[in-house]
């Protein structure tokens, strides 16, 4: 085969091997691979077979949205110090969040969870899941944390329409999650295009 034959050859594979049908199934299989990494393979170090509770899955949601979320680098005075979620008001997940992140790091830190049973006893976190039991301060919660930059998250009615960040909702009764990225953006937070494919971008 002469030298263009080759060039030609070498250039039909190329086009083949990214042709737009094949890309489409690759790209339609990496997302699947991260939906169930999300959904079933974090779930406390559990194998799928075993089913998982409503606040397993969140758990477990909390746990990743720490590994494809990117904080600012001044957020924490120890950039080696632990990453903290915490929740704040009445905790729904029992000792599911413990579970969750057990003896798990993200990129070397270690987590911890705190919990605040009201903004009054708040402290600095990365994490804040706010819980339904605060529907009623959420105006005054978002406001206490617009200037920092904490991912706020929790499972209310309209949270990310009104500021939040990621809000848990139910579609045909599996969880999935709202993320307003515009209001990661406001506080510096970079939310990985992984996460941001699974959810549904909200617009306020």
């Amino acid at each position: 085969m002469t030298n263009t034959g080759r060039k030609t050859g070498l250039a039909l594979e190329r086009r083949e091997a990214v042709s737009p049908p094949r890309l489409t199934r690759l790209l339609a299989i990496g997302r699947l691979s991260i939906l169930i990494a999300l959904n079933v393979l974090f779930l406390s170090g559990r194998i799928a077979a075993q089913e998982a509770n409503e606040y397993e899955v969140k758990a477990a949601f909390l746990y990743n949205f720490a590994r494809f979320v990117e904080w600012p680098d001044n957020v924490s005075p120890d950039p080696n110090g632990p990453l903290v979620i915490a929740i704040l008001g009445r905790d729904p997940f029992g000792g599911e969040i413990d579970r969750a992140i057990e003896g798990k790091t993200v990129n070397g830190r270690r987590l911890v969870i705190k919990r605040f049973s009201s903004l009054e006893t708040y402290e600095q976190c990365h994490i804040l899941f706010v819980s339904s039991s605060e529907r009623g301060n959420l105006p005054r919660i978002l406001a206490a944390v617009r200037t920092s930059s904490v991912l706020t998250v929790s499972e209310t009615d309209r949270f990310a329409q009104i500021g939040g960040i990621i809000n848990f909702i139910t579609i045909e009764n599996r969880i999935r999650f709202e993320i307003n990225r515009a209001a990661a953006a406001r506080v510096g937070l970079k939310i990985s295009s992984k996460l941001l494919s699974l959810g549904r971008v909200v617009r306020t």
